[in-house]
């Protein structure tokens, strides 16, 4: 039988056997890392490996490799970034808003203020709805309240969730949330920040510049923002704020037609700038592109972090089904009808 390997965690020490992922011997030893997904798809429990014998499982980066996935083989020391606790509040919507193409703003007011890091994600609830991770972020003024939640979400027609947004989903809509996760968010450092965003990548994109261009002002920042749709280009207003506070090098572009200028034609990842080993690379958006500027950036011997947007799973709640199943059909307002709203709306609230 295998003898138990010794692993160090942020200096703490824990044994476990063998085979075991780190986020596992982790957790056996009464430590948690941050973790979300544990598919190998959030990026969220990415930890340095410091010293010893890891089986990465194809999930190494720069020395990193995700917990989840990865495999104690022998003594090992890891390190991982301290983030805010995950935590649970609850909120209200106080505003939907258009904010150009199919790009909706949404605030939120909750009622304990929930502490992440410019980048990370969190869980959004809306009641009756299954829910969905969003990126907290910013105003395109720049602006957020310490009690607020600011969201960007494209709008689908056959999104379960963003299809409602404006209708369904308004102010006064009661939510949950969960979080903060993810492991793209800003560190303190030294040297440029380049950000690479497509849709509504630009939240989690947007948050991070904001933060270093007034937390870290001594780093360059250079940022292209992208869609598909030259009427999703929702990022305009915030370009400017970002000019008039320093930043020189930004790009926006669509590649599904020509925009309006200064936009230009073309995919984010025909924007990009040569990397070097003293930048820090934010790709957040379209797998395809994230995948693409990770390649180039990790080249380049760049630090890179990654925010895919994958397309949301779960099942419809049940109380949506039956709101559904009479929404299409036409009829009259009755009692009988205010219950069967009502019976959706509490079934509907059941986490899913």
């Amino acid at each position: 039988m295998s003898r138990d390997c010794r692993l160090t965690i942020n200096g703490k020490i824990v044994t476990a056997a063998p085979g075991v992922t780190l986020l596992d011997a982790a957790l056996q030893g009464g430590i948690v890392l941050p973790q979300d997904c544990c598919t190998g798809q959030c990026g969220t429990c990415r930890v340095d490996v410091l010293a010893g014998a890891v089986d990465a499982a194809g999930t190494e980066e720069r020395g990193s490799v995700l917990a989840c996935q990865a495999r104690l083989t022998g003594e090992a020391e890891i390190h991982f970034d301290p983030v805010p606790s995950v935590m649970k509040t609850g909120g209200t919507v106080t505003s939907v808003r258009d904010l150009a193409g199919e790009i909706v703003e949404v605030v939120v007011e909750v009622t304990k203020p929930v502490p992440y890091l410019p980048g990370q994600y969190v869980k959004v609830e809306f009641a009756g709805f299954p829910a969905r991770d969003y990126s907290p972020t910013l105003t395109l003024d720049g602006l957020r309240e310490i009690n607020q939640l600011v969201f960007h979400i494209r709008r689908m027609d056959d999104g379960i969730v963003s299809a409602a947004l404006g209708t369904g989903i308004a102010p006064g809509r009661k939510i949950k949330v969960r979080g903060p996760f993810g492991h793209a968010f800003l560190r303190r450092g030294e040297g440029r920040i380049v950000l690479v965003s497509t849709g509504t990548g630009f939240a989690p994109a947007w948050s991070i510049a904001v933060a270093a261009r007034l937390g870290q002002p001594h780093r360059p920042v250079h940022l292209i923002a992208s869609a598909r749709d030259p009427r999703n280009l929702y990022m305009r207003p915030a370009m400017d704020w970002l000019a008039k506070h320093g930043v020189t090098e930004i790009t926006m572009a669509a590649s599904g037609a020509n925009p309006l200028p200064p936009a230009r034609h073309g995919r984010a990842t025909h924007f990009l700038p040569v990397f070097s080993p003293d930048d820090t690379v934010f790709a957040c958006g379209a797998p395809e592109m994230v995948a693409e500027v990770r390649t180039a950036a990790l080249a380049a011997g760049a630090r890179f972090y990654a925010d895919p947007f994958l397309p949301s799973g779960g099942d419809i709640p049940l109380g949506m089904k039956i709101r559904n199943f009479f929404s299409g059909k036409p009829r009259k307002t009755s009692p009988v009808h205010a219950q069967i709203d009502a019976l959706a709306e509490s079934l509907g609230r059941t986490k899913t």
